[in-house]
């Protein structure tokens, strides 16, 4: 697998007072990242409430409308792990990892992912770590 995730796209402890605060957390640190435009962020909210990104298991996957595509400069991860849930529409999500894709990788970027997040060791790892670097081997796997 392409490696989707970088060192500088993890975030752990984070805070985040709303969903819509998660969200565009995920989003910013995407465009910091120079994987995606300002206006991709918008398209990530926008996005959420046509239908919420929550997962399950305190996850939530959020990313942008297959429009903003087009504003998406490389495929990219970013992972933000919070020291308390933030409220999802009544769900607790303590782990957000935002999504920039622009074409077909979105399909290999989300089959890894559920991967991950389906195999109980890798799921414990990602939801307790302090290790970044073992989140990183764990992902880009």
């Amino acid at each position: 697998m392409t490696n989707f995730l970088q060192l500088a796209g993890i975030r752990l402890g984070a805070t985040a007072s709303s969903r819509e605060e998660a969200v565009r957390l995920c989003g910013e640190l995407l465009h910091t990242l120079g994987a995606v435009n300002q206006q991709y962020i918008d398209a990530m909210w926008e996005r959420e409430n046509i239908i919420s990104s929550y997962m399950g298991e305190q996850v939530a996957l959020p990313h942008g409308t297959d429009d903003s595509r087009k504003h998406v400069n490389f495929a990219q991860l970013v992972f933000v792990r919070f020291s308390e849930p933030v409220d999802w529409d009544g769900e607790a999500v303590k782990l957000c990892i935002g999504i920039a894709a622009k074409g077909d990788e979105h399909g290999e970027l989300l089959g890894n992912l559920a991967e991950k997040l389906l195999d109980k060791n890798s799921y414990k790892t990602l939801m307790e770590t302090t290790s970044t670097t073992e989140l990183l081997e764990l992902i880009n796997v």
